[in-house]
C-alpha cells in the first residue's frame, strides 16, 4: 500500500508538482549550502589540511549541473563530511551535519527539476574569508629555506626548522590564540608544529603546537588560554611528504605556520597543551579484520580540554575516546566509528570539558589489515605483511591528539612557560 502511494509522487514530472511543494534553489536549498557546504565549497576553496572541494557551490549555475550528485552524497551521509556519532550532536563549534528535513530538501530539489526559484527571495551572500582562515595573522613563519621534495620520494618523514623568531618579528613573548599552517606544495600530507626537533612524530612529544593532516581545521583557543610564544624561539615543521615517485615529480616546497595572537592586556591563567596520548608499540598481524590498539593518559590536576584529533593512516577504521572518572563513572568523551584517513577531522569544543583530578582517558582505536581495505585506499596495501609503527603511510600510527590546559594552582609550571610567562605581567601570567 505504501508502494502504490509513493509511486506517483517519485514519477512526478517537474510540472506535476503542486506549487506549494515545489522546493527551489534560492528558497530553500541555498540556505543549507551556505550553512554546510560553502565553507569549502566556493571559489576561492578553503582547503582544510590541503583538502579542496572541486567545484563550487555559492551560485545556482554552479550547483545545478551537480543536483544528483549532491543528492547522492548527502543521502549516503558522505556529505558533509563528519565522523563523530550522534551522541555528540551539538558539542562541537565545527560540527557539520545536515537534519534530516534538510536531506529530505536537497532530495526534493534534485528530484522535481532542480529549479532556480525566485532570485529575490535568496539569502544574502556570504562573504567568505579569501585568506587565512584565522583572519590576518600576526605572524607567519615559513620553513628557514625552501625543501626539495625529490623525484624519488614516495615517503618522506623529516623535521625542518621554522625561520628563527626574532626580535624584528615578536618585539615581546605573547600569547597563542589561534594557530593555522599552510602547505606549500601538494605532496604535503600532514605537519606538525614543535617547539623541539623530531624526524617523526611521538606519541606524547613535548612541546608540541598544532599541526594539519587532511581535513584538519585551524586551531582556537577561547579567552584566558593560551600557547606562549616568545622572541628568540626556534620552531620546526614536522613534515609528511607522500606522492607518487616518477620523473619531474619533485617539487619545492615552504611550508607556512601562522599565529594570531591575544590582546596584550588579556588575562591568560590556563597554559594550554596539545600532546598525543598514543602507542607505538604494536604490531598489527597480516589478514587481521579487528585489531585494538589503546593508550592512557591520567590527568593529574583539573583540567579543561578544548578539543581531540584522532589520527592514524589507511588501516584504520575507528577511534574513541572514553573518561573514567575518580568517582567510578566513566563518559564517551568522542566517538568516530568510520575514521577517514583523508579526513583528519579535528573536534573543536564549543563550550570546553572540565575533568577533575586523577580522571583517566583512554583512547582505542581499531584497525584493519585485509585484502578488503584496499578497495577504498589509493595506495596498494601490503595485507601479508604485520604492520608496525612507522611514519610512511603504509605503516601505521596510534595517536589520540588532546588540547586542553591544567590548573596547577601555584605550582611552578615548566620552566620554560614560567621565564617567559614572568617576563609578560600584562598577559596576566599563569598558574
Amino acid at each position: 500500500m505504501l508502494l502504490v502511494v509513493a509511486a506517483p509522487a517519485l514519477a512526478a514530472g517537474p510540472n506535476e508538482v503542486d506549487a506549494k511543494d515545489v522546493v527551489t534553489f534560492h528558497e530553500d536549498v541555498e540556505p543549507i549550502l551556505q550553512r554546510s557546504c560553502q565553507g569549502c565549497h566556493r571559489p576561492e576553496g578553503v582547503a582544510y589540511g590541503g583538502m579542496k572541494a572541486p567545484m563550487a557551490l555559492t551560485t545556482y549555475e554552479e550547483s545545478r549541473p551537480w543536483a544528483r550528485s549532491i543528492a547522492r552524497q548527502v543521502e549516503a551521509k558522505r556529505m558533509p563530511p563528519w565522523f563523530a556519532s550522534e551522541e555528540t550532536h551539538g558539542l562541537f563549534t565545527n560540527e557539520r551535519i545536515l537534519s534530516q528535513e534538510e536531506v529530505d530538501t536537497i532530495l526534493s530539489w534534485a528530484s522535481t527539476g532542480a529549479r532556480r526559484g525566485d532570485p529575490a527571495n535568496a539569502p544574502e551572500p556570504v562573504e567568505w574569508p579569501t585568506g587565512w582562515l584565522i583572519g590576518e595573522p600576526d605572524l607567519v613563519l615559513d620553513l628557514a629555506e625552501p625543501f626539495w621534495v625529490d623525484d624519488d620520494v614516495k615517503d618522506l618523514n623529516i623535521s625542518l626548522k621554522a625561520e628563527m623568531i626574532t626580535n624584528e618579528m615578536l618585539s615581546e613573548p605573547r600569547w597563542i590564540k589561534a594557530i593555522e599552517f599552510r602547505s606549500g606544495s601538494d605532496v604535503v600530507h600532514h605537519v606538525v608544529g614543535s617547539r623541539i626537533a623530531a624526524e617523526t612524530e611521538t606519541p606524547g612529544a613535548s612541546g608540541l603546537i598544532g599541526g594539519i593532516a587532511p581535513g584538519t581545521e585551524p586551531f582556537h583557543l577561547p579567552d584566558g588560554a593560551g600557547r606562549l610564544l616568545t622572541p628568540g624561539t626556534q620552531l620546526y615543521f614536522s613534515m609528511h611528504y607522500n606522492k607518487e615517485p616518477g620523473v619531474d615529480t619533485g617539487v619545492w616546497d615552504r611550508s607556512q605556520m601562522a599565529f594570531k595572537f591575544h590582546p596584550k592586556d588579556a588575562k591568560i591563567d590556563r597554559i594550554a597543551k596539545w600532546e598525543g596520548v598514543g602507542n607505538s608499540d604494536f604490531e598489527i598481524p597480516p589478514g587481521h579484520e579487528n585489531w585494538i590498539i589503546g593508550a592512557s593518559k591520567v590527568f593529574e590536576y583539573p583540567t579543561t580540554i578544548y578539543g581531540y584529533l584522532p589520527h592514524s593512516h589507511l588501516r584504520g577504521l575507528d577511534a574513541k575516546y572514553t573518561a573514567y572518572y575518580p568517582d567510578g563513572t566513566e563518559e564517551v568523551l568522542l566517538d568516530v566509528p568510520a575514521y577517514d584517513w583523508n579526513w583528519q577531522t579535528n573536534y573543536i569544543y564549543k563550550e570546553p570539558k572540565d575533568i577533575p583530578a586523577g580522571t583517566r582517558v583512554d583512547v582505542l582505536m581499531t584497525y584493519v589489515n585485509t585484502e578488503e581495505r584496499n578497495e577504498l585506499t589509493v595506495l596498494e596495501l601490503d595485507t601479508t605483511r604485520a604492520v608496525q609503527f612507522g611514519g610512511p603511510t603504509t605503516d601505521e600510527m596510534m595517536i589520540g591528539f588532546i588540547d586542553y590546559s591544567e590548573d596547577r594552582g601555584d605550582e611552578q609550571i615548566t620552566e620554560t612557560e614560567g621565564a617567559s610567562a614572568a617576563a609578560t605581567p600584562a598577559a596576566g601570567g599563569a598558574r
